[in-house]
């Protein structure tokens, strides 16, 4: 009888545990999304194109230009409150010059915007970023994170890192952020000094801004 008794209480734990849903950790989690999984404990946010937004800033001596791009759609892989990858695609047949009222000036640089002399949209139609980490941070105004990521253009990629506002909550994820990027890394090179000489006050900025005000939604 007494056999009876110490073995009963341990033949228990084994059924227990057995029962017991494997636990998941966010290395398990991040491996298994690098292998293109998507495991049941992550959250999927799927990006709303209409309320959200990337705008883009271009300068030049004495002035500039900006717009928007389209988004042609997006999603968030969310792990315990936090971001552990994800992607944004933009559609380059969306390219929009919002500061030009006259029409036929609006479409001229639309139509040069679209040329091989930028971004090359009959060939390159889409353009695409992959995030790669996000981490949070305490010491920098008006951020939350720090997100690192893969940034695809005309074909060529490039990783980069940039701070923003994240907030997730009652299933919405809602994610600002402003930065500026090197054109010429993606061979957007028109008007740049770095490769043309004699330009004069023709010359553009290498470095143009992105502005995003993205909404995702479970």
């Amino acid at each position: 009888m007494k056999k009876v008794k110490l073995i009963f209480p341990v033949i228990m734990l084994f059924i227990m545990a057995a029962c017991q849903e494997p636990s998941v950790n966010r290395a398990e989690v991040m491996e298994r999304l690098e292998a293109g999984e998507i495991p049941e404990v992550v959250d999927v946010f799927h990006l709303d194109v209409v309320n959200s937004q990337v705008a883009w800033e271009g300068r030049r001596i004495g002035g500039g230009h900006d717009g928007t791009i389209g988004i042609e759609r997006g999603e968030f892989y969310v792990f315990e409150e936090e971001i552990l990858g994800g992607e944004v695609v933009m559609n380059m047949h969306q390219i929009k010059v919002l500061d030009i009222e006259n029409p036929e000036s609006n479409a001229r640089l639309q139509a040069h915007l679209e040329s091989d002399d930028f971004f090359a949209v009959e060939e390159y139609p889409q353009s695409h970023f992959e995030i790669v980490r996000v981490e949070p941070i305490a010491d920098v105004i008006d951020a939350t994170h720090r997100v690192f990521g893969n940034m695809t253009i005309r074909g060529i990629t490039h990783g980069i890192a940039f701070d923003a506002t994240i907030d997730i909550q009652a299933g919405q994820l809602v994610a600002l952020a402003n930065f500026d990027l090197d054109r010429t890394q993606w061979n957007v090179r028109f008007g740049s000094g770095r490769f043309f000489d004699d330009l004069g006050d023709r010359a553009i900025n290498d470095y143009f801004g992105l502005e995003l005000n993205l909404e995702a939604n479970l």
